[in-house]
């Protein structure tokens, strides 16, 4: 081996050797020393290395022997007598030290096997099945099995000569939301555990191997594999040859944090427009005569300024911006994306809303925009429930008396939870019901103001395109576009929100009083006409 080669591959291992003379010494003083005995005598012997392939081979050889020789100068005199019939264990425990690390490099390098590796071998040198019991078991040929046992040696012994570390993820993992926006939710289960949040934050930026992705996270393989194959099937994980990639925009932390300082001054502008609205337009909209128009005033300014971001972000700015929904593995056109969790956000939490309309054959609808100030969210128990819906509308319709035996369940369910009440003998709903003529009135009185909140969250909306595209990979800039709308769902309703409660115009709705952020749009007679 020329000199110039050797001294590249010292170089490159100079920190396993330190690695290895770190775990075997005390001191850090003695770590660089024997480190510096190994290197010297790896140049003393070079000549007798056939080749680069023998080079690691002949390191660790080099460096156990030193290490002996190390431990033999530095022993401490001992006083007590040593008798005959007791064999010397100088060696013995050399021997030992040198067998535990290999162990653990061992066993560091079976957690990284992958499954069809990782198999054969447990069942050859763990549970003592011969080559043809494992061809039966594995349903392979007996000729695959002998393939999978050597490559498998070749692995596990390249993966102990190589230097391993754990990345960042192993100490600090992340935590995760999926994020969806469609018309049925497939994914509220897939990121349940923190393995998998992290395999998407992992393989975010960079396209890594299974074993790459088990250091970075700090999680041996048989551990993750579950996890690997479930993002994969639904689409939120790709796969290049071996190498994993995250297929979804993940709004960062980093992403927030720029996002949220440079929408300040848009944010604080909404917040003013809905308070001046509301205070300039509460008799005008009293004077509509809705079911609930004689609301008190917390839930009242809670309805109508959440109507009021309802029409001019999701009604206007979305019909304007024409969003072009992806499809996804399923058929489906909808939105998925990431929201990282961090401990910053825990108060900003009970301000993220969430939103979901569902209705009945008539087409009357009910609108939910839950914020967790208020208690817990509603959305969830009606989505994909029709009969919860039903129920509900038919209450919104007038509707008192001659349910059958299961609605009558969903009723106590409705009443327990403060959906609806009594009054004076009847039930009731305890959320305001429009006309489809009342809400046409609503909105006229908000034409000017809509229009100039939905032109705010428009200009806000291009920013968080700019600001987002730069915290996002090459090949997901595409989506990264229309996905700055649903940003702006948090920059453009929810920080308006948590702005009016920290002027304490919006107070958290008291037990008892009306529902504050759902409402009823029927198509038919309202219950108070």
């Amino acid at each position: 081996m020329e000199k110039w080669e050797l001294d590249e591959k010292i170089t490159g291992a100079s920190k396993t050797i330190l690695s290895y003379c770190m775990a075997h010494t005390s001191t850090s003083y003695d770590a660089e020393d024997l480190a510096q005995e190994i290197i010297l005598e790896i140049y003393k012997s070079s000549a007798v290395i056939r080749d680069d392939r023998a080079f690691y081979g002949f390191l660790w050889a080099v460096a156990k022997n030193v290490y002996r020789q190390w431990c033999r100068r530095n022993k401490r005199d001992s006083y007590c007598e040593l008798p005959e019939t007791i064999a010397a264990e100088e060696d013995y425990i050399l021997d030992r030290l040198e067998e535990d690390s290999d162990i653990a490099l061992l066993r560091r390098e079976l957690t990284l096997l992958v499954e069809k590796y990782r198999r054969a071998v447990i069942l050859y040198y763990l549970e003592d099945y011969s080559c043809i019991q494992i061809a039966r078991k594995l349903s392979v040929s007996e000729s695959m099995v002998k393939y999978l046992l050597f490559k498998s040696r070749q692995i596990v012994k390249d993966g102990m000569n190589m230097e391993r570390k754990l990345g960042e993820q192993s100490y600090n993992p992340k935590k995760l939301s999926i994020m969806f926006w469609g018309e049925y939710n497939r994914y509220s289960h897939v990121c349940d555990s923190r393995i998998a949040q992290n395999i998407l934050f992992a393989c975010y930026n960079d396209k890594l191997t299974a074993e790459q992705i088990s250091l970075e996270i700090g999680v041996a393989l048989p551990y993750m594999e579950d996890d690997l194959y479930q993002l994969t099937e639904y689409g939120l994980l790709e796969r290049d040859g071996s190498r994993y990639f995250t297929n979804i925009v993940i709004f960062t932390k980093e992403f927030d944090r720029e996002a949220d300082i440079k929408t300040l001054k848009s944010v604080q502008q909404i917040a003013d427009k809905v308070k001046s609205a509301l205070d300039e337009k509460e008799p005008e909209i009293r004077k509509i005569g809705f079911y609930g128009a004689d609301m008190e005033q917390n839930s009242f300014a809670w309805q109508i300024s959440c109507i009021l971001l309802h029409y001019a972000i999701i009604e206007k700015l979305q019909n304007r911006v024409k969003l072009q929904y992806p499809v996804d593995k399923f058929g489906q056109a909808c939105f998925v994306w990431g929201q990282e969790r961090y401990e910053d956000e825990r108060d900003a939490g009970s301000f993220r809303f969430g939103h979901c309309e569902v209705s009945n054959q008539r087409g009357d609808r009910i609108f939910f925009m839950d914020f967790g100030i208020n208690g817990e969210f509603l959305h969830h128990i009606f989505f994909n429930r029709q009969d919860y819906t039903n129920v509900l509308l038919e209450l919104a319709e007038g509707r008192t008396d001659g349910f059958g035996e299961n609605d009558r369940i969903v009723l106590a369910d409705l009443v327990k939870r403060g959906i609806a009440g009594n009054s004076s003998g009847k039930l009731c709903l305890n959320m305001p019901v429009f006309t489809v003529d009342q809400m046409k009135r609503l909105e006229g009185i908000f034409e000017p103001v809509s229009d100039e909140i939905a032109a705010e969250a428009g200009n806000l909306m291009e920013e968080i395109r700019a600001i987002l595209k730069n915290h996002v990979p090459t090949h997901l800039k595409k989506t990264a576009k229309d996905l700055a709308y649903f940003r702006i769902l948090e920059n453009c309703i929810s920080k308006p929100i948590e702005k009016l409660n920290r002027e304490k115009y919006l107070l958290p709705a008291p037990d008892g009083a009306m529902l504050p952020t759902t409402y009823v749009l029927i198509s038919g007679k309202s219950i108070s006409e």
